[in-house]
């Protein structure tokens, strides 16, 4: 389950290897540079569509009866102003210069990974879905505890049920 949400968070950061891939290092050569960020923004969403293809396939599903649900928008802006300004911003015409980069990243897939904060996904967002963090309903026989749902619906009618794909124990995919 940890390498599962290590390679999500990987993931969401597939705009920030794209983006360096374009734009280089200085201090390591391209045949180097520009594979590894693109094995880094592709490989983790692979594995993403790997694992809801098994999901599917082993019908691996989660019957929730939703309580209340909330848009995560706002973790939005997190993500952009922790990760992609800063590291973007940041020179590697030095040896140091790119340590430091490597370290701030180190330190934000920490981060990310401590907060739980996996989901944030480029290419989904791309595609029209949209990130809602469920509280199911204790009264129906549920847990009261809460799930982060990647869904094309912007919203649920209280005590409505849903049965999405499990991609992790709190991670859930529906169409």
């Amino acid at each position: 389950m940890e390498l599962i949400r290590f390679l999500l968070v990987l993931g969401c950061m597939s705009p920030l290897f794209i983006l360096l891939a374009i734009r280089g290092v200085g201090v390591i050569p391209f045949e180097i540079y520009f594979p590894s960020f693109i094995f880094l923004a592709f490989a983790p969403n692979c594995y993403l569509l790997f694992r809801m293809y098994i999901a599917k396939r082993n019908n691996d599903r989660k019957n929730i009866t939703i309580h209340t649900f909330t848009d995560n928008k706002e973790q939005l802006l997190t993500y952009i102003f922790a990760m992609l300004i800063p590291l973007y911003q940041a020179s590697f015409s030095s040896i140091n210069d790119l340590y430091s980069a490597l370290c701030a990243l180190i330190f934000i897939v920490y981060i990310f990974y401590h907060m739980e904060l996996y989901y944030m996904n480029f290419w989904l967002a791309l595609f029209g879905y949209r990130i809602l963090t469920i509280e199911a309903n204790p009264a129906n026989g549920g847990f009261s505890a809460k799930h982060v749902l990647i869904t094309h619906k912007d919203r649920f009618a209280t005590n409505s049920t849903i049965t999405p794909l499990r991609i992790t124990d709190f991670l859930l995919f529906d169409k």
